[in-house]
């Protein structure tokens, strides 16, 4: 009987032992079931970010897409103004030329009508002085 006693006694201290072995057990259950809750917590935080990170490079690159088309664009209007200006430089080459050859034209015949204004001034005033003198010549003859 005594030996019943002592292994019930012993029974119960372990039983006792393992009661409270289960205790910590299950409280050490619950901390990490409340570790694992705020990892997936962090987890979830995480993973938000990352995905307000791609969509942030997503638009970022979309932008960086449109300014190199819009630089491309503005490239070849620089380049087809560029090409105009060249054309209007080269026109204009040409018309002042054509301006300087009129000029120079104009200048040339200018002395020509001088000369022939001069030669027939001339020939008036010799015509003038040989009617004078055709008149003098009358007088003392009348």
């Amino acid at each position: 009987k005594k030996e019943i006693e002592n292994a019930i006694g012993r029974k119960e201290k372990d039983i006792g032992g393992l009661a409270s072995k289960l205790d910590d057990e299950q409280s050490l259950v619950a901390k990490m079931q409340k570790n694992i809750k705020e990892a997936q917590g962090r987890v979830e935080e995480l993973e938000e970010e990352l995905e307000a990170e791609r969509q942030a490079r997503a638009k970022a690159e979309r932008q960086r897409s449109d300014l190199a088309r819009e630089i491309e664009q503005l490239g070849e209007r620089l380049d087809e103004a560029g090409g105009a200006t060249h054309a209007q430089i080269e026109l204009n080459k040409k018309r002042e030329a054509e301006v300087a050859k009129l000029r120079k034209d104009i200048e040339e015949t200018n002395i020509q009508h001088e000369s022939i204004l001069s030669n027939l001034k001339r020939k008036h005033q010799d015509a003038i002085q040989e009617m004078t003198e055709q008149i003098d010549q009358l007088q003392k003859m009348k």
